[in-house]
């Protein structure tokens, strides 16, 4: 079963102490590439979300939003007593020193100095299994995301199966065309030299005509072109069956058939196979868009 690269995917959890919330959005690209926003702090988790994704998708830009929102008791930020404590002290004996009056200083004003009140990452980092409740989150997320990457993947596959046994006709006609290319032509070339020989006593040399109809032979003979372009038709085939990433090898072979449609067009000499190969070659140029959208 083939799957999309685009697609997105959600999940929430939330216990007494924290609300969790994965998003996973993926688009197109040749590679994989993992982008992450993350709260401060949380590093490990980061870490954790990458090696996930990377375990479940092969290719395609992947944008991770994380948000860790604390609740309850637990949103307090906490007070570092020690080093609140240590303030204490120095502007006790500060006052001391300068005379400035009895008392301790107020808590109050304390409580504004650098390092005295955690930050959110000190709240994040206070969090009970937060680093499993963000695993289990972002699986889920996966999971969703897995799920609408699979449902666009089966009606490319099935655009892609009909655009491939469309192909298979077009390509079917132009072997039954190319038989009776050469034929036709020595007809022609001998009607031809008839015509303007008519009325002279000369007649027309059966060698001579043999050597050019040969030549013509040999110059459009699209033979190993069309036996290519349907050993590429049917890998394509096999590829929509196996459960693999298969874009990369989709797009090679795609690739492929474009190179071999344009030569047998170029190589022809012939109205009609012209006509089936213009359709042939629409239908690569949309094979190769879509396989630049499977994983």
């Amino acid at each position: 079963m083939i799957r999309s690269m685009t697609g997105y995917g959600a999940a929430e959890r939330t216990t007494d102490e924290v609300r969790i919330a994965v998003e996973i959005r993926t688009v197109n690209n040749r590679s994989l590439k993992v982008s992450q926003r993350t709260p401060e702090g949380l590093g490990a988790a980061e870490v954790v979300i990458d090696r996930l994704v990377r375990e479940r998708l092969t290719r395609g830009t992947v944008h991770v939003l994380l948000t860790v929102e604390p609740v309850g008791a637990a949103a307090r930020a906490p007070i570092n007593r020690e080093v609140l404590a240590a303030y204490w002290k120095d502007l006790a004996r500060l006052r001391e020193e300068l005379g400035g009056g009895d008392g301790p200083p107020a808590l109050e004003a304390l409580l504004a100095l650098p390092g005295v009140v955690g930050d959110e990452a000190v709240v994040l980092t206070g969090i009970k299994n937060l680093e499993s409740l963000v695993k289990e989150t972002a699986r889920e997320a996966l999971d969703r995301l897995d799920a609408m990457r699979e449902a666009e993947g089966q009606a490319t596959a099935k655009d892609l199966a009909a655009n491939l046994e469309e192909m298979g006709r077009r390509v079917a006609a132009v072997r039954r065309r190319a038989g009776a290319v050469i034929q036709e032509y020595r007809d022609r070339l001998q009607e031809r030299a008839q015509a303007l020989l008519a009325g002279v006593e000369i007649a027309v040399d059966d060698a001579t005509l043999a050597r050019e109809v040969a030549f013509f032979a040999e110059r459009s003979d699209i033979n190993e072109e069309l036996a290519r372009l349907e050993s590429h038709l049917e890998q394509m085939r096999d590829l929509l069956e196996t459960s693999e990433p298969v874009g990369r090898r989709l797009e090679f072979l795609a690739q492929e058939m474009s190179r071999e449609a344009n030569t047998i067009g170029a190589k022809s000499n012939d109205v009609e196979i012209a006509r089936e190969v213009l359709p042939i070659k629409v239908a690569v140029d949309r094979l190769r868009e879509q396989s630049q959208n499977i994983e």
